[in-house]
């Protein structure tokens, strides 16, 4: 075998007493693709930032191409040869794909202006290597989230790299952008670019790595060749115990029977389609298809968050002129796509983030106690297994997945009717996952309706109890019980328009039968 091209020798961490890495040894070699998991909070994070010189060691030290370094900065790291590609994205939104892909080494004229010809052509070429297709003068703001994540990944394989570290890269594609992604690092594997991937989906570490690292609770529990391993292996070694069945059972179609959210000819102002919809008092209701189906766009229509025409009634009541605040008041809750853009108070504490939308709740006089916040925030940390070690830190400060439970949690102190939920389990691990489907179950056997928007079909098929899936704006079909497949869901979101147009919606589940009546396994 192959020299380890970066590698970490009895590595801890320390954060005054709180131990977060304790003698990790970790190694990747060129031409493989290792697989790093552990729950929220485990300390991927914070080795990834070791190896990459954002952290420095309290002990133990990281090898590079059988040298001993010392990165004092990322920079350093990048210079050496290791990219990373962030849970989090850095893009700057006002500048365009070519400036930012090249944002540290931007082509200059001899008087010393940006060569824009050069420019452009660098970042053709650049993204014709990678078979990614996006223009290099759109400004950034205007792609989508997935649009986004491949100019992260282009910027971050501008440079001669040698190792790729690969953070949640799916957790905002679709599954079609995922195989590009996987042939993308195949091909990079095969010229002996060594990759790093951390990803909570399973599925997904089987198909594109050939080893495994896990870490719990800052200790590496696991590691090898992937062959040598399966789910239950994995998740054991991740959590300390087999989850047993990840999705709790379905709600039964018979009782889904009074109708809370009614969508009447909404059509916004991003496709000409209009979407008649019901939602039930009980139900999970999943909306499914491609990046760009419009997906996001619905649930912003419904929120008030995107102009939109046509009528939505809340439990046969008309909301008239809608907007974020006033739905929510009348009893509709959103979990945005973007936590980072649309959802948190970066800089404010967990705490705050909690009772953010709900901050006179339990104050008097217009008076808020200084230990209201702690007291509240304190119910859904216990609620959602959230991993913090003091609720007065910023928010920022907490993974991706606890973050989350946060935002969930602060959606259910508006005690809502409805509950939209737009990937809600991005970035979250498999043990969590499992938390959170248990709630939302629960919350729909209480009877709230919750509409769950998500690009992991396996959640949708094993979550939900009815699927729509859309297709340009539009609903192309409805699926329910059996009907509930990947392949089904595939067949209808990848089709061609010309194969098969939308159907109305009172006979798409008959017709969507004669595709298959296989249920992925989940």
């Amino acid at each position: 075998m192959s020299k380890a091209i970066l590698a970490a020798r009895k590595l801890s961490k320390s954060f005054g007493t709180n131990q977060v890495l304790s003698d990790i040894e970790f190694e990747v070699h060129p031409g493989a693709a290792v697989a790093l998991c552990g729950e929220n909070g485990a300390g991927k994070s914070t080795l990834i930032k070791l190896m990459t010189g954002l952290y420095q060691p309290s002990s133990g030290h990281i090898e590079f191409c059988s040298e001993k370094v010392n990165w004092r900065t990322p920079s350093e790291g990048i210079d050496a040869g290791v990219a990373v590609v962030h849970q989090e994205f850095s893009t700057m939104s006002a500048l365009s794909v070519a400036e930012n892909i090249f944002i540290e080494a931007l082509p200059r004229t001899r008087w010393g202006l940006i060569d824009r010809k050069k420019l452009r052509v660098q970042t053709v070429n650049l993204l014709d290597s990678l078979e990614i297709q996006l223009d290099p003068d759109q400004i950034v703001a205007q792609l989508s989230v997935a649009q986004s994540q491949m100019v992260e990944i282009a910027k971050a394989l501008r440079t001669s790299a040698k190792v790729l570290i690969l953070d949640e890269p799916s957790a905002v594609l679709s599954q079609l952008e995922t195989q590009h992604l996987f042939k993308i690092i195949n091909a990079l594997r095969l010229k002996g670019l060594a990759i790093v991937y951390v990803s909570h989906r399973l599925d997904e570490i089987f198909e594109i790595c050939t080893d495994i690292a896990v870490i719990k609770d800052g200790v590496v529990t696991s590691a090898g060749p992937i062959a040598d391993y399966d789910q239950q292996k994995i998740i054991a070694a991740m959590v300390g115990r087999e989850l047993g069945d990840m999705f709790p059972p379905k709600a039964s179609i018979e009782r889904l029977s009074e109708v809370v959210l009614e969508l009447q000819q909404l059509r916004n102002n991003s496709f000409d389609q209009a979407v008649d919809l019901s939602l039930y008092r009980g139900e999970i209701l999943g909306i499914a298809g491609l990046v760009g189906s419009g997906r996001t766009e619905l649930a912003q229509s419904i929120y008030g968050a995107r102009a939109a025409t046509g009528r939505v009634l809340l439990e046969g009541r008309e909301l008239g002129k809608r907007t974020p605040s006033k739905c929510l008041s009348a009893g509709i809750a959103m979990l945005t796509e973007g936590r980072k853009t649309d959802g948190l108070f970066a800089q404010s504490s967990v705490a705050h983030n909690y009772i953010s939308s709900t901050i006179s709740k339990g104050a008097s006089d217009f008076n808020i106690a200084t230990d209201l916040a702690a007291q509240r925030s304190a119910t859904v940390v216990a609620q959602f297994n959230v991993v913090v070690d003091d609720l007065g830190l910023p928010i920022s400060h907490l993974s991706g997945g606890n973050q989350q439970k946060i935002l969930l949690g602060r959606l259910l102190e508006n005690q809502p009717k409805v509950l939209i939920l737009d990937e809600p389990t991005r970035g979250v691990d498999v043990g969590a996952k499992a938390e959170i489907y248990r709630h939302l179950r629960a919350l729909a056997n209480s009877g709230l309706a919750i509409l769950v928007i998500s690009s992991e079909l396996i959640e949708i098929v094993g979550l939900c109890d009815r699927v729509c899936v859309m297709r340009d704006g539009a609903i192309a079909a409805q699926l329910q019980a059996d009907e509930i497949s990947e392949d089904n869901i595939m067949s209808v979101a990848a089709a061609d328009d010309s194969e098969q147009q939308p159907l109305d919606i009172e006979v798409q589940c008959v017709n969507v039968k004669s595709i298959s009546s296989t249920q992925a396994p989940i």
